[in-house]
Protein backbone atom coordinates (compact mmCIF):
# COMPACT_ATOMS: atom_id res chain seq x y z
CA UNK A 1 0.00 0.00 0.00
CA UNK A 2 2.97 2.46 0.52
CA UNK A 3 4.53 1.74 -2.54
CA UNK A 4 1.28 2.35 -4.45
CA UNK A 5 0.74 5.49 -2.65
CA UNK A 6 3.83 6.72 -3.23
CA UNK A 7 3.87 6.12 -6.90
CA UNK A 8 0.43 7.60 -7.46
CA UNK A 9 1.89 10.93 -5.40
CA UNK A 10 4.60 10.91 -7.99
CA UNK A 11 2.61 9.88 -11.14
CA UNK A 12 0.50 13.02 -9.99
CA UNK A 13 2.76 15.56 -9.32
CA UNK A 14 4.18 14.96 -12.89
CA UNK A 15 0.62 14.98 -14.27
CA UNK A 16 0.54 18.61 -12.96
CA UNK A 17 3.86 19.74 -14.88
CA UNK A 18 2.24 19.31 -17.51
CA UNK A 19 -0.58 21.77 -16.42
CA UNK A 20 1.86 24.58 -15.79
CA UNK A 21 3.82 23.93 -18.76
CA UNK A 22 0.64 24.03 -21.23
CA UNK A 23 -0.19 27.35 -19.25
CA UNK A 24 3.11 29.00 -19.08
CA UNK A 25 3.31 28.32 -23.14
CA UNK A 26 6.65 26.35 -22.53
CA UNK A 27 4.69 23.30 -24.19
CA UNK A 28 1.77 22.66 -25.90
CA UNK A 29 0.22 19.64 -24.55
CA UNK A 30 -2.51 17.70 -26.82
CA UNK A 31 -5.50 17.87 -25.54
CA UNK A 32 -5.40 20.56 -23.17
CA UNK A 33 -7.40 23.63 -23.61
CA UNK A 34 -6.43 26.09 -21.05
CA UNK A 35 -9.61 26.73 -20.72
CA UNK A 36 -10.88 27.38 -16.85
CA UNK A 37 -14.30 27.12 -15.70
CA UNK A 38 -14.11 31.06 -13.97
CA UNK A 39 -13.30 33.92 -16.62
CA UNK A 40 -9.62 34.87 -15.66
CA UNK A 41 -7.93 37.66 -17.20
CA UNK A 42 -4.64 36.18 -19.50
CA UNK A 43 -2.05 37.65 -16.55
CA UNK A 44 -4.10 36.36 -13.83
CA UNK A 45 -3.88 32.62 -15.68
CA UNK A 46 -0.56 33.04 -16.35
CA UNK A 47 0.47 33.60 -12.98
CA UNK A 48 -2.26 30.85 -11.69
CA UNK A 49 -0.10 28.76 -14.07
CA UNK A 50 2.84 29.24 -11.92
CA UNK A 51 0.92 27.69 -9.12
CA UNK A 52 0.86 23.82 -11.19
CA UNK A 53 4.36 23.77 -10.16
CA UNK A 54 3.46 23.59 -6.31
CA UNK A 55 1.69 20.11 -6.09
CA UNK A 56 4.46 18.77 -8.19
CA UNK A 57 7.15 19.76 -5.85
CA UNK A 58 5.22 18.74 -3.38
CA UNK A 59 4.26 15.40 -4.23
CA UNK A 60 7.16 13.98 -5.25
CA UNK A 61 8.51 15.29 -1.93
CA UNK A 62 5.68 13.51 0.28
CA UNK A 63 6.12 10.28 -2.15
CA UNK A 64 9.89 10.02 -0.92
CA UNK A 65 8.77 11.00 2.80
CA UNK A 66 6.43 8.23 2.52
CA UNK A 67 8.45 5.49 1.76
CA UNK A 68 11.49 7.26 4.45
CA UNK A 69 8.64 7.09 6.79
CA UNK A 70 8.94 10.45 7.69
CA UNK A 71 6.86 12.59 9.98
CA UNK A 72 5.70 15.60 8.18
CA UNK A 73 4.31 13.77 4.62
CA UNK A 74 0.49 13.36 5.60
CA UNK A 75 0.31 17.63 6.98
CA UNK A 76 2.64 18.17 3.77
CA UNK A 77 0.37 15.88 1.72
CA UNK A 78 -2.77 17.40 2.78
CA UNK A 79 -1.24 20.34 1.65
CA UNK A 80 -0.27 19.35 -2.11
CA UNK A 81 -3.96 17.78 -2.13
CA UNK A 82 -5.69 21.77 -1.15
CA UNK A 83 -3.31 23.34 -3.96
CA UNK A 84 -4.28 20.76 -6.42
CA UNK A 85 -8.21 19.98 -6.07
CA UNK A 86 -8.14 24.16 -6.51
CA UNK A 87 -6.48 24.19 -9.38
CA UNK A 88 -8.54 21.25 -10.67
CA UNK A 89 -11.51 23.21 -9.93
CA UNK A 90 -10.29 26.51 -11.82
CA UNK A 91 -9.59 24.43 -14.59
CA UNK A 92 -12.47 22.08 -14.10
CA UNK A 93 -12.86 21.08 -18.06
CA UNK A 94 -9.64 19.87 -18.68
CA UNK A 95 -8.26 19.02 -15.39
CA UNK A 96 -11.84 17.15 -13.64
CA UNK A 97 -10.30 13.69 -13.64
CA UNK A 98 -7.48 14.86 -11.27
CA UNK A 99 -10.22 14.93 -8.46
CA UNK A 100 -9.86 11.07 -8.77
CA UNK A 101 -6.28 10.39 -7.83
CA UNK A 102 -6.70 13.32 -5.06
CA UNK A 103 -9.28 11.13 -4.15
CA UNK A 104 -7.30 7.92 -3.47
CA UNK A 105 -4.24 10.07 -2.03
CA UNK A 106 -6.74 11.47 1.08
CA UNK A 107 -8.10 7.95 1.26
CA UNK A 108 -4.40 6.84 1.98
CA UNK A 109 -3.97 9.51 4.35
CA UNK A 110 -6.42 7.94 6.72
CA UNK A 111 -5.24 4.31 6.06
CA UNK A 112 -1.42 4.44 6.13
Amino acid sequence: MVWFMAVLMFVHGLIHLMGGLNELGLARIQGLSGKTLIALPNYAQMALGVSWFVPVVLFILCAVALVLRLPWWKPATLCALLVSQALIVIWWPDAKFGTIPNALILLGLFFL
